[in-house]
C-alpha cells in the first residue's frame, strides 16, 4: 500500500544533508574525502539556515501578524528542524574529532585560526 505522507522540503533537505553526513563517517571512503564531506555538510548548513530557516521565520512571523494559516506549522518545522540540527551537529562534532585522530596517524594535523 502507497503512503499518501509527504514529507516536508526544508527535513527531506536535512535527510540529504545526513546522507552526506554518512560518506563522511565511511571508513571505506578515502580520508581526505571524507574531510571534504564534512565540508560540504558545513557549508550546506550555512546555506539552509541563510534561505530556508529565514523562510521559515518570515512564516511565522506572517502568521502572526495576519492569521494565515498554513499547511503545515512553520513553529513545528521549526521545532523539527532544531532538533534534526543538535542531532546532527553532534555527529558532525564526533566524526570530525575521529578524522583529526586519524590524520594524525598520518602526520597531517590542522590548525585552527586561534
Amino acid at each position: 500500500m502507497k503512503s499518501n505522507k509527504i514529507i516536508n522540503r526544508e527535513i527531506s533537505w536535512l535527510s540529504f544533508n545526513e546522507r552526506v553526513l554518512q560518506e563522511a563517517a565511511d571508513p571505506n571512503v578515502p580520508l581526505v574525502e571524507r574531510i571534504r564531506f564534512l565540508g560540504i555538510v558545513s557549508n550546506n548548513l550555512d546555506e539552509f539556515f541563510k534561505v530556508r530557516v529565514a523562510t521559515i521565520k518570515r512564516m511565522i512571523d506572517i502568521e502572526e501578524k495576519t492569521g494565515k494559516l498554513y499547511e503545515e506549522k512553520p513553529k513545528e518545522v521549526l521545532n523539527q528542524i532544531q532538533q534534526t540540527v543538535i542531532f546532527q551537529q553532534k555527529k558532525f562534532e564526533s566524526i570530525y574529532k575521529e578524522l583529526q585522530k586519524e590524520l594524525e596517524r598520518e602526520k597531517i594535523i590542522i590548525i585552527n585560526e586561534k
